[in-house]
């Protein structure tokens, strides 16, 4: 029975979907965003969560703000990587198809990022001997490609990719991240 209210939700939500307007004149988006990226120089993966708030200025550019937590645990023995960051964005428009836009953009802000590594257990109890902690604020700039998919009128499906990089090198542990999130249209 329950399969059943399952495939019969499904079967509405998507002609609901189907039926989706354009998102493309939306005065003001905001929304949320889960994040994976790959770190090359501790060869991991990080985890992470944030959102970004936008304001359309004319027909093909947006500005705004955005912030973002990532970590990382690399070792099996406590071992992190963590970095928070955040700023103004700017967004180009640069294609508006049907209900898809696609968007380039930078973020310039700050970030803060900290780095435990535990380079030897000897002691019975598991107890770390030696701890490497570093901790950098930094500058930030974030070039990024974007796309978002209108699934109604107030909402889209995104996907974002971007690439940290601070110009005076304070970045431990840099790579590209994968973002998916929901972005509502809240003044159209």
């Amino acid at each position: 029975m329950k399969l059943k209210h399952i495939v019969l939700t499904l079967l509405l939500s998507s002609s609901y979907l189907l039926n989706a307007q354009d998102n493309s004149k939306a005065k003001l988006i905001g929304g949320m965003y889960v994040h994976s990226g790959y770190l090359g120089n501790i060869k991991d993966l990080s985890y992470g969560l944030g959102g970004k708030l936008s304001f359309r200025l004319n027909e093909y550019f947006r500005i705004g703000g955005e912030g973002y937590g990532s970590s990382s645990e690399f070792k099996k023995d406590g071992s992190f990587y963590s970095i928070g960051w955040g700023g103004v964005l700017g967004e180009f428009i640069i294609a508006d198809i049907k209900k898809t836009n696609i968007l380039i953009g930078f973020t310039i802000g700050g970030a803060v990022n900290k780095q435990m590594d535990i380079i030897k257990k000897t002691d019975e109890i598991g107890m770390p001997d030696m701890v490497f902690w570093e901790k950098e604020s930094t500058m930030i700039i974030s070039p990024f490609l974007s796309f978002e998919y209108a699934v109604s009128k107030k909402a889209n499906l995104s996907l974002k990719f971007d690439y940290l990089i601070s110009p005076t090198n304070d970045i431990f542990n840099s790579g590209l991240r994968v973002y998916i999130g929901c972005l509502f249209n809240m003044i159209g």
